[in-house]
């Protein structure tokens, strides 16, 4: 092709990309001019919000439980009476280009782009806080790239009619920082107890630490995660000039100290901020404190005080340990009871939800179920002899320690009453830890569990929260059939629009066969084995649960139509309990007692119908399998009328000790 005509083909295709390009930004240039037309008048004026509704929660009689004052929650203070600290805080963690940008930095727009299209998803935003408080004043948060495309439209006007000083100081008392607390002055007075002028360095950057998520970042709920976010904060401070590496030490020091709230629920205070912290979730804080809700929960008031009744009456004094209570109504998920801690002013960390402990013993019923799905017998037997076997992380060994078998070999059974670790660990071993995870999974455990050995003695990496082993246990008490636990009937506004309902939804997971048969042999427990303390009038079943050296300990299970959780600890961490009321705490100590308390006030209150009793096995007595022998506790040989520790179990005649006690 002569060079003439190559020349023309390329100004041809040149001017047709320079008319695509002129045409794009020219429907752009539309587009936006429109978009333009439909801004609202900027007023920055963090007063001229619409009035906040109080929110009102009520119990299931129809009490009042909690009013949540939006009006309450703000208080709005000049940018000079705010730290220096507490504003380069802010600005070095949201907008470190905060005073050279003009309402958008591109720069952190590519930035976020770029890391997130490395990490396959959101990882960083880019909005300034110049966009952020345009979101909360003018826009309705929808993500949309309309919505992007006002916000940026938004900010820059906002910045042609406002200086930063007063973008920082609107920004600064509008955003919301958790726990009902919108803007630094309620925020310090909710977290520290003082104004936000006397803020320090490390307070500072705690209620910096908050904005990015209230819930994941709340030094209240998750104290640690708090701590470490407080930490990044000081350290970008640092990075951007705004303190030293010797402020930036100091403040790291300083053990996170949170201020009892101002206001408390007098009735279940763990429960109504479970309760709370679940609709922020779900609608929103704005709607939560400002939005006129009707909440209507499922607490039963009568039943709340009987489990405070009963957990504060048992541990009393003021070194004792904590108590968490939790209980269901495991035909409906509906939570009628909780004590999340012995007092929710000193320590609003709820151990009943947010608690995670090791569950000792309390986890064998997941590997019992499992074993029953897979045809293990109850009348099987088993070595109750010290175990060891080699395991991905070397050899496990399994003493029984307490429980020392004068009989070599146990029946499942037997095993189960008196938690004989051995048996367990072989039984593990049997059925398979991937497989009693998928087990317990599905009755309703939702903290991670590995599939490791040790579980089948409680040994988790995680733990457990007592909500989760009340609603698991309900999973064996309906039958199989596996509810959701729920705090919250429905919300409506208070034009009585619907918002949200729960919706009650019920699935098979067990046969009704296998959950039957762990029922019996969970009911044996409590009536010849290691849950004695927890016997009441009514039929019931259950578990205890006691990890090493006595640091956690668990009484789990139901009768009528309550399924309830009780474990005993020290909340700071692992505290050995090996002098409480001249004792060592275990499952059948204190959390029996405590959970026998509960339940035999709970049922005679609720007149609610009986746990059928499921027939015991008649083929066991017919052929004379099993006989029920008395043996005491302290020697495992036949009781004589001496002995001071004696339980009723069904042995074997192989199995039953042919010697008599001679100690006592």
């Amino acid at each position: 092709m002569p060079l003439a005509n190559r020349f023309t083909t390329a100004l041809k295709v040149l001017a047709g990309v320079l008319a695509g390009l002129l045409l794009v930004f020219l429907v752009a240039g539309v587009y936006m001019f429109r978009l333009s037309e439909t801004l609202p008048d900027l007023e920055v004026d963090p007063t001229a919000l619409e009035a906040p509704r109080t929110s009102v929660v009520y119990a299931s009689d129809g009490s009042v439980l909690a009013e949540w004052h939006g009006e309450q929650d703000r208080t709005v203070v000049p940018l000079a009476d705010m730290p220096l600290a507490l504003q380069h805080a802010v600005v070095a963690i949201e907008d470190e280009r905060f005073y050279e940008h003009n309402g958008v930095d591109l720069r952190a727009i590519a930035r976020a782009f770029s890391i997130n299209a490395e990490a396959g998803d959101v990882r960083q935003g880019g909005s300034t806080i110049t966009q952020q408080l345009v979101k909360i004043l003018f826009t309705d948060g929808e993500r949309t790239m309309t919505r992007k495309i006002r916000e940026a439209l938004l900010a820059y006007e906002l910045e042609s009619k406002a200086d930063k000083e007063e973008v920082l100081e609107t920004y600064l008392n509008l955003v919301y920082f958790g726990h009902g607390s919108y803007g630094v002055e309620s925020a310090a007075n909710r977290y520290f107890g003082k104004a936000a002028s006397e803020l320090e360095l490390h307070e500072s950057a705690l209620i910096a630490a908050i904005i990015k998520s209230p819930g994941r970042y709340s030094p209240i709920e998750d104290p640690e995660e708090a701590q470490e976010r407080r930490d990044v904060v000081l350290a970008k401070m640092r990075q951007l000039g705004y303190i030293t590496r010797a402020e930036e030490t100091a403040a790291r020091s300083h053990a996170l100290e949170i201020a009892p709230p101002a206001e408390i629920a007098e009735v279940a205070p763990y429960f109504v901020e479970y309760v709370k912290q679940d609709l922020i979730d779900r609608l929103g804080a704005d709607e939560v404190f400002k939005g006129g809700l009707r909440v209507y929960t499922t607490l039963e008031p009568a039943l709340q005080r009987q489990a405070e009744s009963a957990a504060h009456s048992v541990l009393n004094l003021a070194d004792d340990p904590e108590v968490a209570v939790v209980s269901i109504q495991h035909s409906t998920g509906h939570i009628v009871s909780m004590v999340g801690g012995r007092d929710f002013s000193v320590n609003q960390f709820n151990l009943a939800v947010q608690g995670r402990r090791q569950p000792g013993s309390a986890f064998k019923p997941f590997v019992l179920v499992r074993a029953l799905e897979e045809g293990v017998r109850p009348e099987q037997v088993f070595s109750a002899a010290p175990y060891s076997v080699e395991v991905k992380d070397g050899t496990w060994h399994v003493e029984n320690y307490e429980n020392s078998f004068a009989a070599s070999t146990l029946t499942l059974r037997a095993a189960t009453n008196w938690s004989v670790n051995a048996v367990y660990a072989r039984l593990i071993m049997l059925v398979g830890a991937e497989d009693v995870v998928v087990t317990a999974q599905k009755m309703g455990i939702t903290s991670p569990l590995e599939p490791n050995p040790a579980i089948a003695l409680g040994g988790l990496t995680t733990g457990v929260s007592p909500l989760e082993m009340a609603s698991s246990y309900g999973t064996i008490a309906t039958t199989g059939l596996r509810v959701e636990p729920t705090a919250i009937l429905r919300v409506t506004d208070d034009s009585d629009n619907l918002l949200f309902e729960s919706v009650y939804s019920a699935e098979r997971v067990l046969t009704e066969g296998v959950a039957t048969q762990a029922s019996l042999m969970l009911h044996d427990v409590i009536e010849v084995g290691t849950g004695g303390a927890a016997r009441i009038d009514e039929w019931a079943a259950g578990k205890t649960g006691t990890t090493q050296s006595w640091r956690d300990a668990w009484f789990v299970g139901y009768a009528g139509d309550l399924s309830t959780a009780v474990w005993v600890g020290y909340s700071e961490g692992q505290v050995d309990m090996t002098d409480v009321h001249g004792i060592r705490v275990t499952g059948g100590s204190f959390p029996a007692q405590i959970w026998a308390g509960y339940m035999s006030s709970a049922l005679a209150q609720r007149k609610a119908p009986v746990t059928p009793v499921p027939v015991e096995s008649e083929e066991l007595q017919a052929t004379g399998q099993a006989m029920l022998v008395k043996i005491c506790q302290d020697t495992m040989l036949l009781a004589n009328s001496n002995c001071p520790n004696v339980v009723e179990i069904y042995l074997e005649p192989a199995l039953i000790p042919s010697e008599t006690c001679e100690r006592h």
